[in-house]
Parts: C-alpha cells; structure tokens; sequence
C-alpha cells in the first residue's frame, strides 16, 4: 500500500554518495523537496500519504494551493540518498532546530526514527548530542544501499526559514566537531565553569569597586569601567548558562540568546573608558569622533542583528561580516592605535593602561583573521585557539586587574588632590573672609555717617511729606464735598419748588374758603379745607425732604469722628447715586445716564461710619458717571450708558457692587488703581487719591475688602464687602 503511494509521487532524483572522506557535502535545491506545517501538528504517517505527500514542493516553487507558508515554524523535508561506494558510508545528518526528528523510508516502510534538536531533552535525544552546537543524526548505508529520508524541523525563534541539507562524514565530524558528552560536561563543570566562576566574581568585585569610586568622585571613567564591567560579566554568563541549559533545561535556550546580545555594548563602554580615561575629545578631537561612531555603530549592527531573530527577515551576508569585523578587528586596532597615540607621554598611569589592555586586545587581533575573515593561520590555531578560552579568561583578569589597579591609583590620587584642593579653598576662603571682614568695618563706618546724613534729610522729606500728604487729602475732601454740594442743590430745588407751589395753591384755596364760608356753604369751605390740609402735609413731607438733604450735607461736611453707628445701607447707596448723578448734571448739562438699582429690602442696618462710606461710594458712582461720559463721546452708535447698583446680603458679610458700562481699566495698570497718587484721567482732572482713600476706608477702617473687576473698552466692577 505505501509503495503504491509513493509510486503516485514525484520524488525528488537520488543523490549519490561517491566518496567517503568528504568532510561535508550540501545538497543542491534540485535533490530535495520541502512542506510548510504551518501548526506543526502532521505526523510522519500523514506526510507520506495522500493528498500532503503530493504537496511536496522544489525549495523555489511556490506551495501547492491551501498550504499556508506565512510565519510558518515546522517544515518537512524529503530526499533520497544512495551509497555508490564499495565502503560502508557513516554519514551525519544536522540542523539548527529547536526540534529536529529524522524518519527512514526503505523498501516501501518505515524502518526507524531519529530525534534530536536544542530543545529536546538531554536523555532524549539520539546520535551524537553534541556537535558544532547542534546535534547530529548518524546513518549507515551499505554500499548500493538507498533510503528515502523525511525530516522535520521546527524552530521556535524564526520563521519562513530556509534550511539546506548538509551531510557530514561521521568520523570527519567527530573528529572536527563532536567532543564526547560525558568528558565535555566534565570538563566544562570541572574546569570551565570553576575559570568563568572566577571571572564573575571578579567582574563583580571591579563594577561595586568602580561604581564606589564614581559616587564620591564623580569621574565618568569609573562608571564607564563598571559598565563594561557589567555586560561583559552578562556575556560570560551567557557562555555558562548557554552549556548549562543546553544539558540540563533545554528549555531556556530560547531566552539564553538574549544574554549573549550584551557583547553589542561590551565594546562601546570600553571605548567610553578610553576617551575618559586619555581625554582624546581635547587632543585628538577628529580621532575621539571616529572611535565613537565606532562604538555606535556596532551596537547598531548588534540591535539589526537582534532584530533579525526575532522578525525572522534575512541579513546580508556582507552586512554580517561588516558586524563581525567591528568588534574582533576593527575596534581593537583602533583602540590600540589610540594608546600608541599616548605611549610617548611621561605618564606612568597610561604605560600601566596599555600593558593591561594589550594582551586581550592582542588576542582578538590575532584570532580575528580566522574568525572574521576566514584565513587559517596554523600557529594561531595550535597555539590559541585550542586553549582560547583558557587565554581569553587569563586576558580578561589580567585586564580587570590592571584596569581596578590603575584606578585606584587615580582615585587615590583625586581623593589627595581634592584634599588639598579643598585645604587651598579653606585657606583661601578664611583670607578672603578677613579681608572681607575689613571691608565690612570700613563700610559700617562710612555707611553709619551716610545713614546719619540721609536720615536727616529723611525727616525733612516726610515732615514735607506729610504736609503735602495732607493738603492734597484736604483738596480731595473739598473735591467730594464740591460734588455733593452741586447735587444737593440740584437735588434740593424739587422739594422746594413743591413747598413753593402748594404754599400759592393753599392761598389761593383760603381765599375760595372765605368766600365760600361768607355765603354759608360749609360743605364746600369743608372741601377745600380738606384740600388745604392735604397740601399742607405734602409742604410738611417735601420740607421735612429738604430738611434730611441739609443734614446730610452737613454730616458730609463736617470733620470725621470715626464712630460707628447704625445705617441703613439701602438709603444711603440710594442717597449718594442720586447726588452723584446730580453732581454731574451740575457740571454738565448734556450729561445722561440710566441708573438701575436692585437693593435686597431683607438688608438690616449694620454699623458703619456712614460718612467715610458715603466718600467711598459718591467717589465709586462719580468715577462710574465719568467712565460712562468718556466713552459717549467716541464716536459709537447705539451706546447707552448704565450705572447699575446692587446691593445683597450673604452669611457674614454686605456687598455692594457698582458697575458701569464705560471705558473699562486697561488690564496693565490694573495693579496700582489703588496706589496713592495714581489716576487714568487728564492732568488737572484727577488728584489719584479717591480710589487710593476709598479702599483705606473699606480695608482699615472697616475690615471689609475692595475688590476692582473689569475688561478694557466694555465695563468696570467694584466690589464693597462690609462685615457684619
């Protein structure tokens, strides 16, 4: 039955073995067939039978239709191969897979099945388990002997990969490549792991060593060295834990990868260390800008390395000799290039420098022909490469070594020289502080005779100060009793123009009542004797008007006693708007203004000096009638001035707010309305003192608050809060 299948097939041709001492043979495309299982879930009894055995495809066409071949981690591939020499052929069959089993087709079934892989468990695993990295698959094929061979491979950082098939000669492998299981994990465990043990604990001692260093003198040359320090510790811990993982938890090769990508910063921190430690950006300047670009750009090619893994796209061939070339060639000469630069120098600590650095940077210089550019060198190969990493631990100590040594010494060295450092500028500051001392008692003296002089003059200016203080507060009071004498005469002609006319209207009804009375109609003389009464209440009302018109005047008038007696609040806003607004009708006939009032009739009378808050509101109406005339006179249309009064009770307190619709106060000099001698009107207008006294009044001698809102050319708000 599988015969029939396979004969419905088309298999790949059979490749031929015809040499058995070829190290390493790779098949070209035309000799092998691949399938993408994109969930990785087919069997090897699935892939051999009908319809996916058809769906095998060249490595160069495209998948049969319903195959899916985006991000696809499982393959299959399928070959044959056929044993041509007279010898038995040991051949080895590899791949970097996470999971890599082989299946053995011969004479139409299946006779065995191999799995291996760098995920798989250690005891699991057939062949030779450890080889190049990966593990390897043996075979033995008699000669004329042919199997058809299917394969599937599955890796779990990488997708749509494309994978060669490579067969080895298993004793070349062996001999080349494969170290046996049992003596490589004793000897990696006995020795390698006791060399690299050291090398951490000595890199952990040199980062805690150079950060101490760099917190007390603050050289970025120890947190370079700390630095480089660290991720050189981090890639030698990926040397360990990369074997480690390998045979014991296979698991965490996935993750173990990501710690070996610390070698990208590894030379760009001792770079770091280089420029800081010979200071080349202040003497080789254009050299300093070569060896950073050089740092940074390897670590660009190590994070578009990086990315490659986990995007899964290809790199350039010539890009990743570029990226090996960076740090095992090209940066090495550099920074030994640098030290030559710095040899000729009489500084003992830079000799020291380039004896500690010299033999790694040497052994990477040396080895790097073979490693970057391929080119065997046979002493090289017997001398370091088959004791390398034995040489390399010894380079990297003798350098931490070294390197901790010369950087003691310096700190040792800033540590005396911020001592006498700090000695010099005690010293220093103590002469300077006597010397400032002496200058202090000769300024004291000299500034004791000056202060005397201008003190004198200071009391001559206030005492002139004062007297002119008082003058203009005398002009500012005359300024307000002048308003209110004009709007009390204004606003007293109409209760005496109705005392006038009534006193002629009740003569002339005496008169009708005499006459009246002479022809006996005592009901008529009753009448207009009702109506004689009736005008003589209305005379006593607009008298008693005119009365309370001239007391107010009066108490305006007179001196201010500064006692607090009880008003009612409603009154006299009601009272000072009216004499203000006849004030200014006074002054100018054409002047117009509407007035609205909103009093709240719950408001009780509250303790106040009524004649200081009188000053204070006939000032706030008078500035409010200016305003709104001011701007009347630009040429505006359909502008009505308002003066709008309120006033409202709240849980503490009594508001009054006064608002207009004028010219508004510019918003930059805002912050003085209320400074003494300040004022927006004309010269000869304004004495800049009514505002300055009104918001003295409210805030001393009431200990209420004076607020101002207002926007330029639309209105201003004055707010008076009165405590209860």
């Amino acid at each position: 039955m599988l015969g029939q299948l396979l004969a419905q097939t088309s298999l790949p041709p059979v490749y031929e073995i015809r040499s058995d001492t070829a190290g390493l043979q790779e098949l070209d495309s035309s000799y092998w067939q691949k399938l993408e299982d994109k969930e990785g879930k087919w069997t090897i009894s699935d892939v051999i039978k009908l319809p996916l055995s058809g769906k095998f495809h060249s490595p160069g066409s495209k998948a049969a239709p319903g195959i899916d071949t985006i991000n696809v981690h499982t393959y299959w591939y399928r070959y044959s191969l056929r044993n041509i020499t007279p010898l038995v052929a040991k051949i080895s069959l590899t791949s970097i897979a996470s999971y890599f089993d082989v299946f053995i087709i011969n004479n139409d079934s299946l006779q065995v099945q191999y799995h291996n892989g760098y995920l798989r468990e250690w005891d699991k695993r057939d062949g030779l388990k450890f080889a190049g990295g990966s593990g390897a698959i043996s075979l033995k094929l008699n000669p004329g002997e042919e199997v058809l061979i299917y394969d599937r491979r599955n890796r779990h950082w990488t997708t749509n990969f494309n994978s060669a098939i490579r067969i080895w000669n298993t004793d070349s492998l062996i001999r080349e490549k494969y170290v046996d299981y049992v003596d490589s994990r004793v000897n990696y465990f006995g020795k390698v792991h006791l060399q690299e043990a050291f090398v951490l604990g000595l890199l952990l001692l040199a980062i805690f060593l150079n950060l101490f260093f760099y917190r007390i003198v603050r050289e970025k040359v120890y947190l370079y060295f700390a630095l480089y320090a660290l991720f050189l510790g981090i890639n030698r811990l990926w040397n360990i834990s990369s074997q480690y993982a390998t045979w014991e938890h296979p698991g965490l090769l996935e993750f173990v990868p990501l710690l070996g990508y610390a070698w990208a910063f590894i030379p760009y921190y001792l770079i770091q260390f280089f420029r800081q430690f010979l200071k080349t950006k202040t003497t080789y300047p254009g050299w300093d800008k070569l060896l950073i670009s050089l740092g940074i750009l390897n670590i660009v090619f190590r994070v578009f390395e990086f990315s490659s893994h986990v995007f899964s796209f290809k790199v350039n061939t010539l890009f990743f000799n570029i990226g090996l070339i960076l740090p095992f060639f090209l940066i090495p000469l550099c920074i030994v290039i640098t030290l030559l630069l710095f040899i000729r120098r009489n500084d003992r600590s830079i000799r020291f420098l380039i004896i500690g650095s010299f033999p790694l940077l040497l052994l990477y210089f040396l080895t790097s022909p073979q490693e970057v550019f391929g080119i065997e060198i046979k002493f090289i190969e017997d001398i370091l490469r088959s004791d390398f990493r034995l040489i390399e631990v010894i380079c990297i100590t003798w350098l931490v070594i070294s390197f901790s040594l010369i950087l003691s010494l310096r700190f040792d060295q800033l540590r005396k020289e911020n001592a006498q450092r700090a000695l010099d500028n005690e010293r220093l500051a103590k002469e300077k502080e006597i010397e400032r001392t002496e200058l202090i008692e000769k300024q004291k003296a000299e500034l004791e005779i000056q202060v005397a002089e201008r003190t004198a003059d200071l009391k001559r200016s206030l005492e002139d100060l004062k007297a002119t203080q008082s003058q203009l507060v005398q002009s500012e009071k005359m300024a307000s009793l002048g308003e209110l004498t004009a709007g009390i005469a204004h606003e007293i002609q109409n209760p005496l123009n109705f005392v006038n006319n009534f006193s002629e209207v009740n003569t002339e009804l005496i008169e009708e009542m005499k006459v009246e009375m002479d022809k006996g109609n005592l009901d008529d003389a009753k009448a207009l004797a009702n109506d004689i009464k009736e005008n003589e209440e209305k005379i006593s009302r607009h008298g008693k008007r005119a009365d309370s018109i001239v007391k107010g005047m009066l108490q305006h008038s007179r001196s201010n006693s500064g006692q607090k007696e009880s008003t009612d609040i409603n009154n006299l806003v009601d009272e000072c708007l009216r004499l203000s607004f006849h004030g200014m009708r006074a002054k100018d006939k054409s002047f117009n203004a509407k007035t609205e009032t909103d009093f709240d009739n719950s408001l009780q009378k509250i303790n106040i000096v009524s004649q200081d808050i009188g000053r204070v509101l006939l000032n706030l109406f008078t500035n409010s009638f200016y305003s709104v005339l001011q701007k009347r006179k630009q040429p505006a249309n359909n502008y009505e001035p308002v003066v709008y009064v309120k006033t409202e009770r709240t849980t503490d307190a009594v508001r009054i707010i006064v608002r207009d619709n004028g010219m508004g106060i510019p918003q930059k000099v805002l912050d003085k309305v209320f400074q003494p001698f300040f004022t927006t009107k004309p010269t000869g207008e304004g004495t800049g003192l009514g505002l300055s006294m009104s918001y003295d009044i409210i805030t001393k001698g009431h200990g209420g608050e004076l607020k101002v809102e207002t926007k330029e050319g639309e209105y201003a708000e004055f707010i008076i809060i009165l405590p209860v």
